[in-house]
């Protein structure tokens, strides 16, 4: 009589650990899969930014930030930003780049936006630590004494990015227009977040102002965390964290409330 095969039967935690990897796994062939450099390409994005505002306003904008060389002023901004950007948008796509997953019963809605999100997570960190390293080989002094600050400063970007993904992703379930909506709410942080100017280069009322934008806060914070001289004035970490938290919440509240939806969608 044969012997009977025994099939391991895993727990809901442990297979949804399973799929989100397997997800995450997808994630990464499928946007660098195809390229010889691999995962290299993260660095072009942020790189060309540089490159391209640099050579316009490298002059004018350097002068405001001499504890800081420009290029990397510049480059620790924009991975902050794009660690937000890149959750939010991803998130709006997240049910429908992978609806032919969802037919699968052990394929849930939520591992979609996991997946999505911890790739945004792990590319910022990774690209971060690159460019660190390359910094410091270039010369570039980076205090690393508060290095866990940077750390936090990238997980509130994060958080905040994931439940705005989450918000707009339900969203768009709903109605398709989502995504286009996003693209252009995206299309001015740049310039309101503190990116290409320190916040301190500005007129005190348009400070004011800015500093309800909670990005201003995780990007001036993780500058001063890496270069100690650079100085901020009104800056906390405590703002974005609040923030993040409540968005966070809308975003698991919708999602649980249109969860049977997204699933038949």
């Amino acid at each position: 009589m044969p012997t009977p095969i025994s099939i391991p039967k895993h727990s809901p935690w442990v297979t949804q650990i399973l799929v989100i990897n397997a997800l995450f796994k997808r994630e990464v062939t499928t946007r660098f899969g195809q390229y010889r450099l691999g995962l290299f390409w993260m660095l072009v994005e942020p790189l060309i930014s540089v490159i391209v505002i640099g050579v316009l306003i490298a002059t004018i904008a350097g002068k405001t930030v001499p504890e800081i060389p420009y290029a990397f002023f510049l480059l620790l901004g924009k991975l902050m930003l794009n660690v937000f950007k890149g959750s939010m948008s991803t998130g709006v796509r997240a049910i429908g780049s992978n609806l032919a997953l969802l037919v699968y019963p052990t394929v849930q809605p939520l591992d979609t936006f996991i997946a999505r999100f911890l790739y945004e997570l792990v590319m910022s960190l990774i690209a971060f630590v690159l460019f660190s390293v390359v910094g410091m080989w270039l010369g570039i002094t980076l205090s690393l004494a508060n290095l866990h600050i940077v750390l936090v400063c990238f997980l509130i970007s994060w958080l905040m990015g994931c439940g705005l993904g989450l918000i707009f992703g339900v969203a768009s379930a709903h109605f398709k227009e989502v995504d286009k909506f996003v693209m252009l709410l995206t299309s001015p942080l740049m310039f309101i977040s503190a990116v290409i100017f320190p916040l301190s280069a500005l007129p005190t009322a348009y400070q004011q102002v800015l500093l309800y934008n909670p990005l201003v806060h995780t990007i001036e914070l993780s500058r001063n965390a890496l270069f100690p001289h650079y100085a901020i004035d009104a800056e906390t970490l405590t703002y974005p964290l609040m923030v993040s938290i409540v968005v966070l919440a809308t975003g698991l509240m919708l999602f649980r409330g249109n969860r049977n939806f997204l699933s038949q969608s």
